[in-house]
């Protein structure tokens, strides 16, 4: 929910009225107002499907796998034949045209008064919020002939198609618990994975892939798994996904299918065993970019174009956070950059440029004129000042959130209200489960030692284990237990070993294959297996007594907020000692 709709949700519990300031906001109907208005059409369109005119559509559910039962669970209507059906049912409820209008149900003629249904003779998908509540409809055609294929709601004060995922309000939890996501391109597509038992499945809404959705998939995983279909719009997408995605704290891989190919007819045609096939498939999302870049390198026509690619590629590389990587994964990109190019890695490092600021990807934020203006990136400190806004209006705090000012009886916030002119909106740091960028950088320094380890056990099989190995402690599962199997094996073919025992016992070694294949390019360095293994140890080390350090920072300077000032003479003194 937002700000202001949890604290009215936990007024409504108390039995306390919160009053609001009258304003602009005011003017317009409420938003649980306009909530009922979609409720009511949602209502409507579900009786259009159960009755007799409805029976055409009912049937084209059931052949695109939709049983009755899957159509009432998943709430699917029908807008019938005609002008007029859903306009005048509302209107006679009591609803304004104008209000019809804004929700994007209703269009005004062009001649002539009046007005007519938004969606006629198509098959209704309803769009909820994370809280379950319809906000919005998707209309796909039954007549072939009908155009557009596909019909979205247009953005209104309830939909924002940037900050929605279809799906989520009943995928947020088996997300939780699969923890992983399955980010489609549409919403016949997620559907199609509910009606297989890929209850982790959510889609976008006819728009690219937007930090507002990676922010969501944030709060319930670590791990997205992008899919798209195997066209150039799919690689286009999946390119603009990662650039987005790449930049939250995810874990994310790439799935594009086979062309010609959507979920819906993998599974139609294979079923979930074949689904489950090319999920597996799935690389890890700077390796699927470095693959594309390897396509593209050799399609060029020629050295002059070569280069250009080259100088994109790098330049996109950049600006996803190539400089804030650990030694060993840049080492890994620039190698496999080289063997690509054939040149030395230390040529392509001279040529990887700084991020760019007007590279970086602008999203646009609708207007309440319905225009849009571009966003500039910019860093968000933990606690933002805002001037006062006029009375009633919204203001955006940490991370795009919007937060509408009205007052709150300082007994409930539990604290003085502040009078001074400027409103102080503090970002509460992510808890729960969301990774934080300590844990990170810890967990991808923990992945590259296993890949070091991995190295290490193909490339010097007689060679024991270093003795950095011997205190070598890794948290993140399941890099620690797979750490664990290599460096209790002796000399000799210990990755075969490991593969086996795996599968004797019935687990999954799809992670293990990717990091060996990942293992498999650091070899082609000319540095020693043992070299490079002493180097991710080293690095994790580093990551290690960095995080002990902002602890115990953190810990002395609120011990010295308590009172205790010698704790801040204790953070000078190993700043001094280094």
């Amino acid at each position: 929910m937002s700000f202001v709709e949890a604290v009215r949700e936990c007024a409504d519990v108390a039995g306390i009225e919160v009053p609001t300031t009258p304003g602009k906001r005011q003017d317009g109907p409420d938003r649980r107002t306009m909530l009922d208005v979609m409720q009511a059409a949602q209502d409507f369109f579900a009786a259009a499907l159960a009755s007799d005119a409805g029976a055409g559509a009912r049937e084209t559910f059931v052949k695109r796998g939709y049983n009755e039962a899957a159509q009432r669970d998943l709430g699917l209507g029908f807008a019938p034949k005609g002008w007029e059906n859903l306009v005048p049912h509302l209107m006679g409820r009591g609803i304004s045209l104008n209000l019809l209008r804004e929700m994007g149900l209703a269009k005004v003629r062009q001649q002539g008064d009046g007005a007519y249904d938004a969606f006629r003779n198509r098959l209704m998908f309803p769009i909820r919020d994370p809280q379950g509540r319809v906000v919005a409809f998707g209309g796909r055609i039954i007549d072939p002939e009908d155009n557009p294929k596909y019909l979205n709601s247009p953005e209104h004060p309830l939909f924002h198609k940037s900050k929605l995922l279809y799906g989520f309000d009943v995928a947020a939890k088996p997300i939780e618990n699969e923890n992983l996501a399955i980010v489609c391109e549409g919403y016949t597509d997620a559907l199609a994975c509910h009606r297989f038992g890929f209850h982790n499945a959510v889609a976008t809404l006819g728009t690219a892939m937007t930090s507002d959705h990676a922010r969501l998939l944030e709060r319930r995983t670590s791990r997205v798994l992008l899919l798209f279909d195997g066209d150039m719009a799919g690689i286009r997408a999946a390119r603009r996904a990662v650039e987005i995605t790449f930049k939250q704290n995810l874990d994310v891989t790439i799935c594009v299918l086979p062309e010609g190919q959507d979920p819906d007819d993998v599974l139609g045609n294979g079923g979930p065993e074949a689904f489950q096939v090319q999920l597996d498939r799935a690389v890890d999302a700077l390796e699927w970019l470095l693959s594309e870049f390897a396509k593209d390198a050799d399609d060029a026509d020629g050295d002059a174009d070569r280069f250009r690619k080259t100088e994109r590629f790098l330049q996109e590389l950049a600006n996803i956070g190539f400089h804030s990587m650990p030694a060993l994964r840049q080492d890994f990109v620039l190698l496999r950059i080289g063997s690509i190019l054939k040149t030395e890695p230390d040529t392509v490092k001279s040529m990887m440029p700084e991020p760019r600021a007007a590279a970086a990807v602008v999203e646009e934020k609708p207007l309440d004129s319905g225009r849009t203006q571009s966003a500039p990136p910019s860093k968000l400190s933990s606690t933002v000042a805002h001037e006062a806004p006029a009375e009633g209006e919204m203001v955006e705090g940490p991370n795009g959130a919007e937060f509408e000012v009205f007052d709150i009886p300082s007994e409930l916030l539990g604290e003085e209200q502040s009078s001074s002119g400027a409103t102080q909106v503090t970002a509460v740091p992510a808890t729960g489960l969301t990774v934080s960028p300590a844990e990170r950088r810890r967990r991808q320094a923990e992945e590259n030692v296993l890949v070091a380890i991995l190295a290490f056990a193909e490339g010097a099989p007689d060679q024991a284990w270093p003795e950095a190995t011997h205190a070598l402690e890794l948290l993140t599962n399941p890099v620690a237990n797979l750490a664990q199997c290599f460096l209790t094996q002796g000399a000799g073919a210990r990755y075969s070993q490991v593969l086996d025992d795996l599968r004797n016992q019935g687990q999954d070694d799809t992670a293990l294959r990717q990091w060996h294949n990942q293992a498999e390019h650091l070899l082609r360095t000319q540095d020693h297996p043992q070299i490079m293994l002493e180097r991710a140890i080293a690095d994790l080390r580093q990551v290690n007594d960095r995080e002990a350090e902002q602890q115990a920072n953190s810990e002395a300077k609120r011990a010295a907020a308590g009172g205790d000032f010698s704790a801040l003479d204790a953070i000078r003194n190993r700043r001094r000692m280094g």
